[in-house]
């Protein structure tokens, strides 16, 4: 169900995408799709659970973005995930007073105009690193996820900016500054991967996304993986 990265690559300067379930099957997965000459909608979210629990809502997610923005072209993302959130509700039969499902995901959707460089995003708790003119920024998404919390209200709003040439946009999972390695087996977290960031955006993405996967296996040596890993790096 994945779309073929050549696609992503075709579109902008060049681009990376790391996955690696922890299982055979992942919770993490990646969408996109390009609906006209100014519109690319990018995708980047976490499932509740992996290994089959978490494929199976990675399979309804990545149902539900066809839906939402091929067939009813829905780009802005905060409506995106408004909507996504809706119908996971509904596809789901969520009803917390019932104990029904509380499953959902975290994720991030991303409008870009390759033509302009200007991107519009939205965020269901989780975060985005924009190398931007040098400066690498971290950006906090809503504190809301998707799905699950039936009774309570959500607001996603979007950020936008406009990207130089070169300029790069990270967008990841929670598993790769979640495991657990180094020197005392202790959790990788967000400030290890900014300062990697911005020590590496300036490369090829190929040896970006080769730094990264160094990075992660010295970092967790004998350690097993804790969760599934999805990361993404898209040059503008």
């Amino acid at each position: 169900i994945l779309p073929d990265i050549k696609r992503l690559k075709e579109q902008f300067s060049d681009a990376f995408i790391m996955l690696y379930p922890r299982d055979i099957v992942s919770g993490d997965f990646y969408w996109f799709e390009r609906l006209d000459d100014d519109k690319f909608v990018l995708v980047c979210a976490d499932s509740t659970g992996h290994g089959v629990p978490g494929a199976f809502m990675s399979m309804i997610g990545s149902t539900l973005l066809q839906d939402i923005v091929s067939r009813q072209h829905i780009t802005r993302p905060s409506q995106i995930l408004k909507m996504l959130d809706n119908q996971i509700f509904t596809t789901l039969n969520q009803n917390l007073e019932l104990g029904v499902s509380n499953d959902g995901m975290d994720i991030i959707v991303c409008e870009i105009n390759p033509k302009t460089r200007h991107i519009r995003f939205a965020s269901a708790m989780r975060p985005v690193m924009i190398v931007l003119k040098g400066e690498t920024l971290y950006i906090k998404g809503n504190r809301s996820s998707i799905g699950g919390e039936s009774v309570i209200e959500k607001f996603f709003d979007d950020q936008e900016y406009h990207l130089d040439e070169g300029d790069t946009i990270y967008l990841f999972s929670d598993g790769l500054p979640d495991q657990f390695g180094g020197p005392e087996g202790k959790k990788m977290k967000i400030a290890r991967l900014k300062n990697l960031l911005g020590e590496i955006w300036s490369l090829p993405v190929k040896e970006q996304e080769e730094r990264l996967l160094k990075f992660y296996h010295d970092w967790k040596g004998d350690l097993d993986q804790v969760d599934d890993i999805l990361f993404m790096g898209v040059k503008i």
